[in-house]
């Protein structure tokens, strides 16, 4: 016996569909031993329901105290991460030391012409100019090829990056060449995650700039050894994959455009097709700003998309499409568990000012939208910009609609497996009646109509000739 419901569900209201089917079944005993008989028994064919979930996901729903629903929506249209603003690209340093012919060596004697002093590097970053940054993640792979004979030892530290007051430094040994071995080479990495790096150079002055050391010396233990024109050293620091945590200075003007693109609206996903008429909509664009830098943000469009057969694209018209929204830079803490308080802006969208209940009146799908956005665009200010990761540059829509509405041809459906094979005795089926059974709740009158699908979900037949149509419900004196 297979069971299943139909049925419309409000929080408070049912409409309630059952199908049955008497079936016809032949039970015997023993061969050619005792009576036969036909029996008919009522059983219920399918069972489910059709409930204001399949208007809506419980996700995009409220109840409110007085037991009404709101539908909600939250979503975010565009995100500015810290490495939109500014990027460490992958670097390699590079330095090829050829022996000097006739060169004496003693143990812990240099091998790099001047070892060991401060040197400066310089990144090229565009127009950010960077004084200070905090890395999440990162490496920096040091490697050594050397040619010599003898056992050398080598250093290279970067005296603008510390972790914990001490400075980033690596060590490597390479062994000394011998018989067959002409070269010898070996290779460290390093993780920076939790590396501080001043990015202002020897003079404290500059940006985007690295103090380095390098220092390569034969091993105090080895031999003393004369440089040959065979002899070589090439040495090379790559740093790769850099995630900012934190980055300070000048980040320079940047404009991107956002769109056209699109993002899923769910509040009327199971609405097939219809209408509504909304009382009210309450919706909120909001801009928030993470970054320690000045935003401007161009709305260019917002459009409420309704993909389903007959349905509209509806523009929003209102204040804040093609007018420039300047918001400015967040501010920073001494909270490491807050480093930020965010710039917001916030914008009610309603009748008076906007087209926004018919936008919503459209049941979009989707919307669709473009947005220009630009950082500093006053250019430099004095101020120093900022910028954390996890925190950003943020634009989304809130959006609250009381389900206080009228409906115009409002369409719910919902699909029911029903296996007649399934039963031991299915061909012993001699006939059948589906009766339906409904009770509706609703305090509107709908109507009903039962589809048979083939394997492929294609419409094979209906059941219900003509469509069969079930009263409004009558709310008792509490109004329920």
């Amino acid at each position: 016996m297979h069971v299943a419901y139909i049925a419309m569900n409000t929080v408070k209201k049912t409409i309630t569909f059952l199908l049955l089917i008497p079936f016809l079944c032949i039970f015997s005993c023993r061969k050619n031993s005792g009576p036969s008989w036909d029996t008919q028994i009522l059983a219920p064919l399918i069972k489910t329901s059709l409930s204001i979930g399949n208007l809506i996901t419980n996700t995009n729903s409220v109840t409110n105290p007085d037991s009404s629903v709101t539908l909600v929506f939250h979503d975010s249209l565009y995100s500015l991460n810290i490495d939109s603003l500014f990027k460490i690209r992958d670097t390699t340093l590079a330095d090829i030391y050829p022996g000097i012919p006739g060169l004496p060596l003693s143990p812990g004697g240099s091998i790099i012409p001047g070892g060991g002093t401060p040197s400066q590097t310089t990144y090229n970053l565009g127009s950010v100019n960077l004084t200070k940054a905090i890395v999440q993640t990162g490496f920096v792979k040091f490697k050594v090829i050397s040619t010599l004979p003898r056992v050398t030892d080598y250093t290279y530290a970067v005296q603008s990056a510390t972790y914990n007051g001490n400075q980033l430094a690596i060590n490597i040994q390479v062994p000394a060449t011998t018989g067959s071995i002409k070269r010898q080479e070996r290779d460290t990495i390093l993780p920076l995650s939790g590396y501080t790096v001043d990015f202002t150079g020897l003079s404290h002055n500059g940006y985007n700039t690295l103090v380095t050391v390098l220092n390569g010396i034969l091993d105090p233990s080895a031999p003393a050894y004369t440089l040959t024109s065979n002899d070589s050293v090439i040495i090379t620091a790559q740093f790769y994959g850099i995630v900012p945590e934190y980055g300070q200075g000048y980040f320079g003007k940047t404009q991107k455009t956002i769109g056209p693109t699109q993002l899923s609206f769910p509040l009327f996903s199971g609405i097939k097709a219809g209408s509504l008429k909304l009382k009210d909509a309450n919706v909120t664009f909001t801009l928030e700003n993470g970054f320690g830098v000045d935003a401007r943000v161009y709305i260019n469009s917002l459009t409420a998309i309704n993909t389903r057969p007959g349905g509209i694209n509806v523009p929003l018209n209102a204040s804040i499409i093609n007018n420039a929204i300047n918001i400015n830079g967040a501010t920073a803490t001494i909270n490491p568990s807050a480093p930020v308080i965010p710039s917001v802006q916030t914008f009610s969208l309603t009748s008076s000012n906007s087209n926004i209940v018919n936008w919503i009146d459209n049941l979009p799908t989707a919307i669709n939208y473009q947005l220009q956005l630009s950082t500093n665009p006053l250019g430099w200010t004095g101020n120093s910009n900022f910028a954390y990761y996890g925190y950003g540059i943020k634009a989304y829509l809130d959006v609250s609609v009381p389900l206080n509405l009228a409906t115009n041809n409002l369409t719910l459906e919902d699909t029911v497996p029903v296996n007649f094979a399934s039963s031991g005795q299915a061909q012993q089926i001699k006939s059948g009646t589906f009766t339906l059974y409904a009770s509706n709740l609703f305090p509107f009158s709908a109507g009903m109509q039962i589809y048979l699908l083939d394997n492929n979900k294609n419409v094979a037949d209906s059941i219900l000739i003509p469509v069969q149509t079930i009263a409004a419900g009558i709310p008792n004196s509490y109004g329920l």
